[in-house]
């Protein structure tokens, strides 16, 4: 029996799989990334940061003894981006050390390929998360049981710390740089909030963890901290709560603004299941920009089916109709059925899993 690795490699989590070539997962392991104790070295055109992929290495060192496999013939490995040269550039995810130096514009990489090819010595891919993902759900997901591939037209959407999505229109859809799918920067708002990537409006800057906190930033601010009864007190109490947590009230109430640092998605729908009309307000918003955004995959796309992943969407499964809903009201096609990956928090996962896979039966056709 042959092995692979693979690997969901995510902000703040890293996911190592072995599996068999049929998808049956072995052993799994999952672990905080480590970003403690590592530094950056010249690579290439800039600065290589290896901790990471020791990390990985060390993972899958040890779910292959824990396992008793004996070896990995190909790794496959999915991560948020952006990507180049086989490792993430520049990373806007994963907090790295502070770089000391005067060469502040040059880049600075994460390198994964090369040195799980070079310790393995197997052929590894890598592609970004959202792409991983799609290719998850169509061999291990909803496409599962569609055996012409080349007849299912089939879109991954990720809401957590971000918003993206993965196509598949018979193939996996890629741009002319690798890049398909930029969901999360559709224009939704005129004169909207400043997205992460410096534009204003984008679909992420309201359908997202991240836009999430920044509009109920926004909106405490022109609150004066959430003062009124129902607007904003009640995310202001458990954002003081969880500053007390920490042991930093007295800081907070030293300078009353950085109560807004506490403001987490979590808090924010517990707010609005309190009644909190401003928390509710920015839950409104995801709904309707998200369903906007899911009118533009559907008109430009045209997919049967559009799949729903990511921490926030399955942890609040509810938001699932409000988004639908919008959606129709925007689309000029026949409406896509809409549902949760059944894959769930591994959808990445598998999607290395069939990239890895990819590899094998790459290598394979070429000893024929």
């Amino acid at each position: 029996m042959e092995y692979i690795g693979a690997i969901d490699l995510g902000a703040t989590k890293v996911t190592t799989v072995i599996a068999d070539i049929d998808g049956n997962i072995v052993i799994r392991l999952k672990e905080p990334i480590q970003t403690e104790g590592g530094e950056f070295t010249p690579w290439r055109d800039g600065f290589g940061y290896y901790k990471i992929a020791e990390q990985l290495v060390s993972m899958l060192y040890r779910a292959i003894s824990d396992s008793a496999v004996s070896e990995i013939k190909v790794i496959g490995i999915g991560s948020a981006g952006p990507l180049s040269d086989g490792a993430i550039i520049n990373s806007t995810n994963i907090k790295l050390p502070r770089l000391v130096t005067t060469y502040t514009t040059a880049p600075l990489y994460i390198p994964l390929v090369d040195p799980l090819s070079a310790e393995f010595n197997c052929r590894v891919a890598l592609e970004n998360d959202c792409t991983t993902a799609i290719l998850g759900e169509v061999y291990y997901g909803a496409g599962k049981d569609v055996k012409d591939k080349h007849s299912l037209h089939l879109v991954y959407v990720t809401l957590s710390t971000g918003f993206g999505a993965g196509v598949w229109n018979g193939h996996l859809l890629r741009g002319k740089e690798g890049n398909a799918a930029e969901i999360g920067h559709f224009f939704v708002k005129e004169d909207g909030l400043r997205c992460g990537c410096g534009n204003y409006g984008c679909a992420e800057a309201y359908v997202s963890g991240r836009g999430m906190e920044k509009n109920a930033r926004m909106r405490m601010i022109n609150e004066r901290l959430g003062c009124q009864t129902d607007y904003g007190a009640t995310l202001r109490s458990l954002a003081l709560a969880a500053a007390a947590s920490e042991g930093l009230e007295k800081e907070v109430d030293q300078y009353p603004w950085q109560i807004l640092n506490f403001i987490t998605p979590p808090l924010i729908f517990a707010a609005a299941h309190a009644g909190d009309r401003l928390a509710q307000g920015v839950i409104d918003d995801l709904c309707h920009y998200g369903g906007i955004a899911l009118a533009n995959i559907a008109n430009a796309y045209d997919p049967q089916i559009i799949t729903f992943g990511g921490s926030i969407m399955l942890n609040q499964p509810q938001l699932l109709a409000p988004i639908y809903a919008e959606m129709v009201n925007h689309i000029n096609v026949r409406a896509p059925k809409v549902i949760l990956t059944p894959l769930g928090e591994h959808v990445v996962e598998y999607g290395a899993i069939a990239l890895a896979r990819q590899l094998l039966e790459s290598d394979q056709l070429a000893m024929e």
